[in-house]
Formats: structure tokens, sequence, C-alpha cells
């Protein structure tokens, strides 16, 4: 009788198995995977002068460069928002020009740090659609806190990157 059933039940759970569908394992988000969903859920601002509007996108590329810990790439960014603010906000593009140079990426993240704060009034004062957000991590820069501005609500924390992805709030909606 077991030489009957064994090879039975073999059978059985080999077609059984056969029979399953194949399961999906989900792959661990990144900072680039998460950084691609953020991008869906975007609002979209617009700005009553190209210039801003050209300096908040390239605010944007250097942010999420931060978010995936890519110093290459905020390199890159920064030397494309020094170009593209030009003669208009010269102190920026001097400070973009820093951050292209800046050996590490821990530089980049506090030189970051830096042109938010020169950017943030020029963004309020001249957005005419859209919302921004004013975003605040708490931990950045050993606890002192950092802020940046983004296109969107979800945190996307640029000064830990995958280390502290979303570390952070959002303080305030910019309309």
């Amino acid at each position: 009788m077991k030489k009957v059933i064994m090879p039975i039940m073999a059978i059985v759970l080999v077609l059984s198995l056969a029979c399953k569908e194949e399961k999906k394992v989900a792959e661990p988000a990144t900072p680039e995977t998460l950084v691609e969903e953020q991008s869906k859920d975007m609002a979209v601002a617009s700005f009553d002068d190209e210039s801003t509007h050209a300096l908040f996108e390239e605010y944007q590329k250097l942010r999420v460069a931060l978010v995936e810990t890519a110093p290459d790439k905020a390199k890159t960014t920064s030397e494309e928002m020094k170009k593209a603010v030009g003669e208009t906000y010269s102190e920026i593009g001097n400070l973009a020009d820093e951050i292209s140079k800046a050996g590490d990426v821990e530089k980049q993240r506090e030189l970051f740090s830096q042109l938010t704060e020169m950017v943030e009034p020029i963004f309020k004062g001249s957005i005419e659609g859209g919302e921004i957000y004013k975003q605040f991590c708490p931990m950045a820069f050993e606890g002192k806190g950092g802020y940046w501005i983004s296109d969107a609500s979800e945190i996307r924390n640029p000064y830990f990157g995958d280390r502290m992805l979303t570390c952070g709030k959002v303080i305030e909606t910019i309309q």
C-alpha cells in the first residue's frame, strides 16, 4: 500500500506546485524608485517668470540627486543650474558652482541647505499657480535640522538619502 500511495502523493505534489501561479517577490524600495513614484504625485507649480521656473526645475533635479546620494549627478545638475540662472541670480549661480566643485555628497548637502535659504523667498514671491512644499528634517546637520523645497508632499530627504529617506515633515504649503 505504501508503495502505491508514495508515488501518487509525489505526483499530486508536483502537479500542485506546477499549477500554482508564480508569486512575484516585491523588490525593496530604493531612493530612485521612490522618487519615480513621487514624481507621479507631483504638484504642478508655475511661476511668474521663466528664470524662476528654470531655477525651480534645476533645484528639483539637484534635490533628487541628493535624495539618490548621487554626487556626480548633483555636480552635473548644479552646473546646469548655474547656466540656467545666468546673471539673473548670480549669487545662486555662485553657490551652484560651489556645489559642483564640492568634494563629497555631505559637502554638497551642506551647500544645498544654503541654497534652499536663498531660493525660498524667490519661489514664494513668484509662484502664481499650483503648490510647492517647504519640508524639514530635524535630524539633519547633527540635530540642527535642515529645510528644502519640494514639488511633492511626500518626504524624500535630500540630507540623508536612503539612510533616512522619509525622515521629515511638510511644514508649509506654498501657493
